[in-house]
């Protein structure tokens, strides 16, 4: 029985992006947006579960990669793309490219996780920006956007407008897409008393604090940049052991 229970736990997170999916078709994209913010906490705690139970298997890690794909892969690109028709990205009638850049993010993580799935050198950092940060930094960047039912409720000192300009947008999957499965080192927080990267690590969560309070609803998306800049500034520093 003990076996199942980090497998249910996954499941919930799938159930949890298929029921976005289902949201985000009938126009209410802060349900989605929610319970793709739930399906990160079922998908946090089914990995702690499989290790504390000692059951952590090839079977738990297949699953989780596939409700991963769902979850921050299809959720926050249909969620980007609602966002984009709403600001006016095509036109009514004809083909139209922007109404397909979201596609580039659910792409990019199954490729992603089929690589991370093959890999042996992924233990203690990554090699790309993981998908569900890269989910969860691009649906709280839409949710809280100009033509968001949120962006009424402000907090934070500075507003950063190049955030929501339509190039940025236009370009975002693209960009997310490519960190995603790139071969760039990311770091993890994982932490280690011998590892030379712990400092930048808590220069990641100093950041992530830091611009919640000072950049309000625009700190998701600049924390995501600060993350890229601090983990490439860490492995080019990083202590030779």
């Amino acid at each position: 029985m003990k076996q199942s229970i980090p497998n249910l736990i996954t499941l919930g997170n799938l159930a949890c992006g298929l029921l976005a999916i289902t949201f985000v078709m009938q126009n209410q994209p802060l349900i989605a947006f929610a319970l793709m913010v739930l399906a990160s906490i079922l998908d946090f705690f089914d990995g702690m579960a499989a290790r504390a139970l000692g059951v952590d298997g090839e079977l738990g890690k297949q699953l989780d990669s596939l409700a991963d794909v769902v979850s921050f892969g299809v959720v926050p690109g249909l969620i980007w793309r609602h966002f984009m028709m709403m600001r006016g990205a095509c036109p009514p009638t004809g083909f139209c490219i922007n109404s397909y850049v979201w596609m580039l993010i659910p792409l990019a993580a199954a490729y992603r996780l089929a690589v991370f799935n093959v890999s042996e050198n992924q233990k203690t950092n990554f090699m790309g920006i993981p998908t569900p940060l890269t989910g969860l930094v691009l649906g709280s960047w839409a949710m809280f956007n100009d033509v968001s039912g949120l962006a009424e409720f402000r907090f934070g000192f500075i507003e950063l407008e190049w955030l929501n300009q339509f190039y940025v947008w236009l370009y975002m999957p693209l960009i997310a897409g490519y960190m995603m499965v790139s071969d760039y080192p990311m770091l993890s927080l994982k932490f280690n008393k011998t590892d030379g990267l712990n400092l930048f690590r808590y220069l990641v969560l100093a950041f992530a604090v830091v611009f919640l309070i000072v950049f309000g609803n625009y700190g998701f998306a600049l924390f995501y940049f600060a993350y890229i800049g601090v983990s490439f500034l860490g492995f080019k520093l990083r202590p030779t052991e």
